[in-house]
């Protein structure tokens, strides 16, 4: 935990020497420490043998000399031995303890034990009653003193009897201090030079080695952090290129091995072999920079239907059609830049030095890429739906290249599939609108923008108005009357087409509270939900709290969905449609006809009300297909008990032809446009006063 917080602050490179400069300092502390040490004990035991080897000649000579008396002698021997530098002080004393020769002239005639206390005081006490023992002659005494700091030697003299000798019964000593403490300071002075020499020498070797082995390693390490960084930035073109046998080369090797790896994971879609997301956006964006004079010609693909044979069939089925439609891609794009950027959606990239002939292109390309797939034993159908941008631009990116394609294919879904759209400023000032708008619609509910108007809907029998259907619309400060074939898919696209539809029944059972108020209560209005409306776990529950809010009876209120939208998810919708239709809300399948409803739902669905799309109608009675397959929706739905409402109906014989195959209800502008409720709640009692 320490080394880790310490590699914060330091790198391992400076946090290494600074270690091993820390280690080799305490080290040689150390060692310099042991060897003053051993060399003190060396010195303090030779030195002390010295003095006391000293004291001992000095002795047999002066008591040898004194008999002759022969001072002269002795004194040229005590100067002699006081030539060492480290003798700090060497003296004869007589029996009567003043001193008759002396290294120092200055105590010649001085009682020694002045001296003693003067020179030695610290051990005076110990060194006086040495000297007041020899009453006999007795051994030498030489010691260490003063703690370490000095050697001190004393050794008892006989004086002989007659005239300036002393009597044999009468002992004087020799005594010699030595400076211990100078002598173990010059060695510890070669020691540490000696010691410091050394050690700077190997010290010098071990920098010269280190900083020759820290450049070989540091260019290596570098190298791979270098690598390391671009790899983090996204490059993963780049290789470490360390040759050896050493770690370096070995973390090298791996690196390289991992980036290959990567590069496979991150760059090739591990389903269909093909570039990825990631794999496309590294290869165009590369061709961009490289060729920024070419033209660029960026096609975005969507495989139509994709999600509904993937519900039919199963995802496995939908992961070998899109192996296959892979492979068919790769062969016909063979020298392109082609990728899958996810889901059924794919990608193809090239540039060019001309302005490519893109319609013509593309007529070939998807003819090509489109047809059947087989996949086992079943045979599909693969139709296709592209958005092209075509542009030459130096600073163009991947994703603008991308988000114009996408636009483009957004076109193209809804003109309604099978084509190709190429990406122009017509789309682009859509776009922006379709932009803008969507910021509108966000707070459209807010500002006022939406209101309802109403259809009318005319059972054939009777000639009476007996139901409406509320049509919504809009009108922006900005923008004026928006059409809702505009701004309905957007709000399908953002999810606000759920806030907005509460809204509609809210404002829906609020206009039928005020017919009721104006004496019209005879009278039941149809609303459109979004198949995101059905889904959403509240909603039958939100829809009856809003007729409970507004007093308003269930059966008043009738939910249109569409075929199409009601075969999504067919199970959650019919038990959604079951509870609406237990709270006494009828049902009507909208744009009948048009979807691919299946009878074995639509047989169980609740339904009341079967609407014939206006596609059928328009052409009755004129093309007889169209007469049989009315009739037959009209047969069908008597036989289920669902009644029919034909939509947009205009010509009086299409209103004759209908009454006579036995529908039920008309809705159309040969009756009324979509109108206010004030002008329905005229109509309706106009309509009322007429059948009196």
């Amino acid at each position: 935990m320490f080394l880790d917080k310490l590699l914060l602050v330091f790198p391992i490179r400076y946090l290494f020497p600074i270690f091993v400069g820390i280690l080799f300092l305490i080290t040689s502390i150390l060692f310099a420490y042991s060897e003053i040490r051993t060399s003190n004990e060396r010195i303090e035991s030779e030195k002390l043998n010295y003095v006391c080897s000293i004291v001992a000649g000095f002795q047999d000579t002066a008591e040898f000399f004194t008999r002759k008396n022969d001072f002269e002698f002795i004194e040229r021997k005590l100067i002699n031995i006081s030539a060492d530098p480290y003798i700090r002080l060497i003296f004869i004393a007589d029996p009567d303890g003043r001193i008759l020769l002396s290294s120092k002239r200055k105590f010649i005639g001085k009682e020694y034990h002045k001296v003693l206390k003067e020179e030695l005081p610290g051990s005076y006490r110990i060194i006086d009653r040495k000297i007041h023992n020899f009453s006999r002659r007795t051994g030498i005494y030489c010691d260490v003193v003063e703690k370490g700091r000095y050697i001190v030697g004393i050794s008892p003299i006989l004086f002989s009897s007659g005239k300036n000798t002393l009597r044999p019964d009468r002992i004087g000593f020799v005594f010699l201090d030595y400076d211990l403490q100078k002598i173990k300071e010059v060695y510890r002075q070669e020691i540490i030079l000696k010691l410091a020499s050394e050690f700077g020498i190997l010290f010098v070797l071990l920098t010269i080695i280190y900083i020759t082995f820290n450049k070989m390693i540091a260019e290596r390490i570098e190298t791979i952090v270098k690598a390391v960084q671009q790899i983090v930035k996204g490059d993963f073109d780049v290789r470490v290129n360390l040759q050896g046998r050493d770690e370096f080369a070995l973390i090298a090797s791996a690196i390289n091995q991992l980036i290959e790896k990567l590069n496979r994971y991150i760059t090739i879609d591990y389903l269909t072999g093909i570039l990825n997301r990631f794999g496309l956006e590294r290869q165009i964006e590369k061709a961009l920079k490289q060729n920024n004079d070419k033209w660029n010609v960026f096609i975005f693909i969507d495989i139509d239907n994709f999600k509904d044979i993937n519900d039919t069939f199963g995802h496995d089925f939908g992961d070998e059609l899109l192996k296959a439609f892979s492979n068919r891609l790769k062969k016909r794009a063979e020298d392109k830049i082609v990728g899958r950027l996810g889901g059924d959606e794919f990608i193809v990239f090239f540039q060019s030095d001309k302005k490519p002939d893109i319609n013509r292109f593309m007529t070939d390309f998807m003819k090509s890429l489109s047809g059947t797939v087989q996949i086992g034993s079943q045979t599909i159908e693969v139709n296709l739906t592209a958005g092209v941008t075509v542009k030459k631009d130096r600073n163009a990116t991947f994703y603008e290249l991308l988000k114009e394609s996408d636009i483009a294919l957004y076109y193209g879904k809804k003109k309604g599939k099978k084509i190709f759209v190429l990406f122009n400023d017509e789309i682009r000032l859509k776009e922006e609108r379709r932009i803008k708008l969507t910021e509108i619609l966000k707070k459209s509910v807010e500002n006022r923008d939406f209101y309802l108007v109403y259809q009318p809907i005319v059972e054939l029998k009777t000639g009476r108005i007996v139901s409406a259907e509320a049509l919504l619309r809009m009108k922006n400060k900005n923008l004026g009357e928006v059409s809702p074939a505009e701004f309905i898919p957007i709000l399908e696209d953002t999810g606000l087409i759920k806030e907005i539809g509460y809204w509609v029944i809210e404002q829906v059972c609020q206009d039928l509270k005020y017919w009721k108020e104006k004496g019209v209560d005879d009278l039941s209005i149809s609303v459109n939900v979004d198949i995101q409306q059905l889904l959403d776990r509240r909603f039958v529950g939100k829809v009856n709290e809003i007729l409970t809010r507004f007093n308003i009876s269930p059966e008043k209120l009738k939910i249109e969905i569409t075929e199409s939208e009601a075969m999504r998810f067919p199970e959650r919708v019919i038990s959604v449609l079951s509870s609406l239709k237990k709270s006494g809300i009828e049902i009507s399948i909208d744009d009948f006809g048009t979807g691919y409803s299946s009878l074995s739902y639509l047989k169980i669905m609740p339904v009341s009300y079967i609407k014939i799309d206006r596609s059928f109608i328009k052409n009755i009675p004129r093309k007889r297909e169209d007469n049989l397959l009315v009739m037959s929706i009209v047969n069908l739905s008597k036989s289920l008990g669902y009644k029919t409402i034909a939509e947009g109906v205009e010509e009086k014989v299409q209103v004759l032809y209908l009454k006579e195959i036995g529908c039920n209800c008309i809705q159309g502008f040969i009756f009324s446009p979509p109108v206010s409720r004030e002008k329905l709640l005229q109509m309706k009692k106009e309509d009322r006063r007429l059948q009196a």
